[in-house]
């Protein structure tokens, strides 16, 4: 049991910050977001073991624990759920690129539906005043109904 103890004494900043390191290391492999925060308490932790503060080893191990579970808390309420939702960039979803830009009549609409031509795909196209633009006119698509764009005139 003296043994223990004497190597809980021991306890510096830069074994805190070895592993504040190993544990960031794990959370890259992971990339679990729950390893981060005890990283991020060792850190601290470290900091508290500086001469400056010089506390003692016993205390710096209670540090980290109680940093660790309120870190771990917060993370886990506040910072995960914002990190998951994350942003709708349109990335690899075509149909949400194509809004606002502008295509080609390829044929002549009938019944306010017709294909309008896209750089080099062509789509179907859907009018939304359910007019009949004919082949050549120039059209701005204003929303994505499936596979089928939804147009106004320019």
């Amino acid at each position: 049991m003296e043994t223990v103890l004497e190597q809980i004494d021991r306890l510096n900043t830069w074994f805190w910050w070895g592993l504040s390191g190993v544990l960031l290391i794990a959370e890259v492999l992971t990339g679990t977001t729950y390893l981060i925060w005890p990283a991020a308490a060792a850190f601290l932790t470290g900091f508290a073991a500086m001469g400056v503060l010089g506390i003692a080893g016993i205390l710096q191990l209670g540090l980290f624990s109680i940093l660790s579970l309120v870190m771990l808390w917060a993370g886990d309420r506040w910072v995960r759920p914002r990190l998951k939702s994350g942003l709708n960039t349109g990335l690899n979803d075509r149909s949400h690129r194509v809004v606002g830009q502008t295509v080609i009549v390829a044929t002549d609409f009938v019944a306010g539906t017709g294909r309008v031509r896209l750089g080099d795909t062509e789509w179907a196209g859907r009018m939304q005043d359910a007019s009949n633009p004919v082949q050549g006119t120039v059209l701005r698509v204003v929303a994505v109904d499936g596979t089928v764009l939804e147009l106004q005139a320019v």
